[in-house]
């Protein structure tokens, strides 16, 4: 429900608070977009997806595949990671030289 606005003072109060929130939501929007640009950069998708393929096979194998798998994909993301890092600088210094 609303307030009923009895003066101009209530005005300016309901005008403050509103911008007050608006800043908040930017902020949170800000974040959220922040986080999205991070989790769909080359190197945290590859790594999500190796380890996405072997999470899948967790609820199949014993412990010490589990163990194994979790080697493995955390081997791939790394690997995944320096090529991806090291294409990113590449990519860069031939941009550069254009």
């Amino acid at each position: 429900m609303t307030k009923r606005i009895k003066s101009l003072k209530h005005i300016r109060e309901e005008k403050k608070r509103l911008e007050q929130r608006r800043v908040e939501l930017e902020k949170a929007i800000h974040y959220d977009w922040r986080d999205v640009k991070e989790s769909v950069k080359p190197k945290n998708f590859a790594g999500q997806i190796f380890s996405g393929i072997f999470n899948e096979s967790k609820n199949v194998e014993n412990a010490n595949q589990n163990a194994l798998a979790d080697g493995l994909a955390k081997l791939a993301a790394l690997l995944t990671k320096y090529f991806v890092e090291r294409a990113e600088i590449k990519i860069g210094e031939w941009m550069n030289k254009k």
